[in-house]
Parts: C-alpha cells; structure tokens; sequence
C-alpha cells in the first residue's frame, strides 16, 4: 500500500510540473508517396507539405522536431488519373498524439510513362579556328538515336534532344562526348524527363580553307528604261555574301555581280530572281544560289503653267455675274506623258455662287484634278476670284480687256456678258 501511495503521488507531482496540451506543431511536414509502381506511373507534382497539432506533456511537445514524424500518402493500386487520397502521419515519441492534419487529404495526379526515340542533335556554341570550316552536314553521333521517357505530359513537350559542343579554335576534326540535353519547340530545356543513354560521342569534320571574306552584291542592270521613266531604286537580298578562295584571288575581288537583268524600255518595276557571277578562282558561300533583285522604276516629273477658264456656277435666280479675273494660271506637276495629254477643259476652276447676295465676292475656287494619282497642283494665281453679282436688270461694269498669255501665245480675256442663271 505504501508503494501504491508513494506511485500514486509521483504521478501527480508529474502531472502538476508537466501538465498536457494541445499544440500546432510550428513546422511543415515533407510527405513522402508510398506505394507507387515507378514503372508505370509518375507523380505529375510533388505533393505540398502539411501541418499538424499534437497533444502531449508540455515538455514532451517542446522537444519535438520534424524528424519525429512521418508524413505519407498510400499511393498502392491507383491507376493514371487524378485521385484524393488520405494523409497519414504518425509521430515516434509515444506520449504525443497526433490530433490533426491540415489538410488531412490531397488530390494527386498520376500519368502514364511512356517512352519516345528521338534523333540525336548538335548545337554548335563557338566557331572553329580562322582559316578553317566546320562540315556541319557531316556530323555524326554515336549511338545516333535516344529514348526520352517519363510522364507522358511532360515527353509529349520535348522537341529534340541535342548535345552542345564547342568548336572554338579547332583546327581538325572534333570528337567529343557531349550532354543530350531534351528541348522544347523553343529550345527551352524540358526537364523531369529522362534521356537514356544521357551522353552521346559526337564527330565534326573540321576542314581547312585558304582564305574567307565578305563582298557587297552587286545587281548587274543592262538596258535602257522607257523615255520619261527613270530607275529610282536598286534592292538586292542578300546585299552581301562571303567568298573564299586563294588570298591572291580575293584580293582581285571587291563585289560580286549577279547575273544580267534586262531593263530595256520598262515602264514598271521588275523583280527577279538571279544567280551569281562568280569570279575566278573564288567561291561563292550563300544559303541561297540567287539573289532579289527590285529594280523600282518610275515616271519623270515635269513642271507646267496652264491656263484655265473660270467657271462660274449656280447663280440665283434674278441676278448676274462677272468675273473679274476670268481665267486662272495653274502651274501642274507630274509625269511628262501625263501632262502632255492634257486637253482644253480638262482642267476647270469652279467658283459655287450658291447663296451669294449682289455685292463684290471673292471666292476661292475649286480646281479639278483630271488624274489626281498623278498630277498635282503646285499653286494657281490668283488665289481668290472677285466676282461681282447684280440684278439681272441692272447695268453691270465690265473689266478691262486684257491678253493673258498661255501656252501657244496670249489669249485675250473674254469680253463678260450678264448671266441671268447658273453658268
């Protein structure tokens, strides 16, 4: 009985100094996936951490690290998909107890492996040595294929596998090992992918050239274009193309010259395709074996003073009009043979006596342009017309007489006479 006592009160005492409580643990908890068959199935995203509260003696709750727990999800016997399964965590100091988990299930999703053969890629990073080439159609790789596996949304991105070398500064053929690398469309690395095998042995032909420069294009223009054009512009692409050959020979050579283009009597622009004059002993080294060329071929512009009649319209009723200034000095500009065809009346200036009450007006008229696309008005003089409009039944002062010179020689000014309607 007195053992029982003296147990009875230890544990009280205990008790009273280290009394139980309920606590969030103040760590986040890694959860490790168990169960899962590798072979078949990936995991798509690592699973978030989560967190618990424990009850406990204090002192037992204040010594508690993550590494007193376990966190896991049972991932036995799911197939492809997306899946809520349950958290499990279990603590190993036995007087603590796990009272809850935050969130106590997750959602996983599972893919499918899958495996894809991919041809074996170089990506050159740095030049050979001056003076020499890299054969880039004959690179080779050994072994020449590779298998990319691993979830099937994630392989489904890879574009390529590629091994990057370096070339800088050789000057014979290259062997090296070099890293396959799986790549999106865009070149972007793609990773939680595995390539097999990782490393490939890949060969450059390196060979030796004699001398490499590069010269302008130069388009070879024969022909002359049609009276009254002329050639405003010249494009060729590529404007420039590298050479190579013996160092006597390039020194020879300071452009390149495209085969002929005939421009004889064009009227219009001319685009063609051509190929290269290569001069001798040098080659040509283009991605293309022609070059664009535009040859932008335009009309000539001229500069003429026409007269012009002034045509007075849409007087009202009762009244009657005189110009003061009855025709017009329009100074044009265009192509010759535009402006050569210009026939009497093909021009007029228009003066609108719509609304206007008898008195002395000046109005400014409206020219019309016969091929506004082409011609175009510099200026007319004058600038304004002065019109006077009176009664129909009322004497009306009619201006001097005066010769206006033209083309062909003076023209006399029309005598007005009183205008008793539109005209």
């Amino acid at each position: 009985m007195a053992l029982a006592l003296s147990a009875l009160v230890w544990v009280g005492l205990t008790i009273e100094e280290n009394p139980e409580a309920t606590e969030p643990f103040p760590g986040r908890l890694i959860v490790e996936p168990v169960g899962l068959d590798t072979r078949s199935l990936v995991l798509v995203e690592e699973i978030a951490p989560v967190r618990v509260s424990v009850k406990g003696p204090k002192v037992n709750l204040a010594s508690l690290t993550a590494d007193h727990f376990v966190a896991r999800v049972d991932l036995g016997g799911l197939g492809a998909g997306r899946h809520q399964v349950d958290v499990d965590v279990v603590v190993s100091d036995s007087q603590v107890e796990i009272v809850l988990i935050t969130p106590a299930n997750i959602a996983v999703e599972l893919d499918p492996v899958v495996e894809r053969n991919l041809r074996v890629n170089a990506r050159i990073e740095s030049d050979v040595a001056t003076g020499y080439r890299a054969d880039l159609s004959g690179i080779t790789a050994e072994p020449a294929d590779a298998t990319v596996s691993g979830a099937s949304s994630v392989v489904d991105q890879v574009a390529r596998v590629q091994a990057a070398l370096s070339l800088e500064d050789a000057t014979r053929d290259v062997r090296v090992e070099g890293i396959l690398i799986p790549v999106d469309r865009q070149g972007i690395e793609v990773e939680d992918v595995r390539v097999d095998p990782p490393t490939v042995l890949v060969n450059v032909p390196v060979n030796r050239i004699t001398s490499r420069k590069r010269v302008p294009v130069v388009p070879r223009i024969e022909g002359t274009v049609a009276p009254s054009f002329f050639i405003a512009r010249i494009g060729v692409v590529p404007t420039s193309v590298e050479i190579e050959g013996e160092p006597g020979a390039l020194e020879r050579v300071d452009a390149v010259e495209t085969l002929p283009i005939d421009i004889a009597d064009a009227r219009g622009d001319i685009e063609r395709d051509v190929g290269f004059e290569a001069p001798e002993g040098v080659t040509i080294r283009s991605d293309q074996p022609f070059a664009q060329v535009a040859v932008v071929v335009e009309p000539l512009d001229e500069t003429t003073t026409i007269q012009v009649a002034v045509v007075l319209t849409n007087l009202g009723s009762g009244l009657q009009s005189i110009a003061d200034q009855p025709f017009l000095q329009i100074v044009m500009t265009g192509p010759a043979e535009v402006l050569q065809g210009l026939r009497g009346g093909d021009i007029l200036a228009e003066v609108d006596l719509s609304n206007r009450a008898p008195g002395l007006h000046q109005i400014r008229p409206v020219i019309t342009n016969p091929a506004p696309d082409t011609l175009r008005m510099v200026r007319h003089t004058p600038a304004v017309v002065d019109v006077r409009i009176s009664p129909l039944d009322a004497p009306s002062a009619a201006p001097a007489t005066t010769a206006i010179p033209g083309p062909g020689g003076a023209v006399p000014a029309a005598t007005p006479t009183p205008t008793g309607s539109a005209g």
